[in-house]
């Protein structure tokens, strides 16, 4: 029996005009990154990528990439995504999110938000991309605490209250603050 081979792209939802927003509450590195609106979910992005991959690549392309395009994560407190996609056409899928700019809106015919998408990590399994996931996450968290003088907090402390996991990331928040300052302390400690 043949096994079926998959990819996983793991990726990140920018938005670019909230940057100028979010200027004075957010650090540099993060200023980019915003929360994903509450009506879009997984099942409306998994078509707007369809629509991109038909329009690019058209039905030959999107034949190619159906049999398992699926979203298997999905954060909107982190505008974060991890898509299930096949092996041998993992291209074509990677090829059309580089072309999204921007997420379908929440009626027909308005404008949708303009948006940019980073493909972070190509992986061959599901827990590798996860993994990534939770280094990325640890490095924007350290990243928030240590630049501008507190502003991370603020920005961590909204991330935590906002999305359907935002308990369990309030709750990781504060279990992790204490390991990050551990860290922040041993970054200094080498640099001396």
């Amino acid at each position: 029996m043949v096994r079926i081979k998959q990819r996983y792209l793991l990726f990140n939802i920018l938005y670019p005009g909230s940057a100028a927003e979010a200027k004075k509450s957010l650090p540099t590195s993060l200023s980019f990154q915003a929360p994903t609106p509450d009506y879009l979910d997984a099942g409306r992005l998994v078509g707007h990528i369809r629509n991109h991959i038909t329009l690019l690549f058209g039905d030959f392309g999107l034949g190619l990439s159906l049999s398992s395009l699926k979203i298997v994560y999905f954060s909107s407190a982190t505008s974060t995504v991890i898509l299930r996609v096949p092996r041998n056409h993992h291209r074509i899928v990677w090829a059309a999110l580089t072309h999204v700019t921007e997420l379908p809106s929440p009626r027909r015919g308005e404008p949708g938000k303009p948006c940019v998408i980073r493909v972070v990590r190509v992986s061959g399994t599901i827990r590798k991309a996860e993994e990534e996931l939770i280094r990325r996450t640890r490095r924007d968290i350290v990243m928030a605490k240590l630049t501008d003088d507190g502003k991370g907090e603020t920005w961590l402390a909204g991330l935590a209250s906002r999305g359907a996991d935002g308990e369990q990331l309030a709750a990781n928040v504060n279990v992790n603050m204490k390991s990050i300052e551990d860290l922040s302390g041993d970054e200094s400690d080498e640099s001396d």
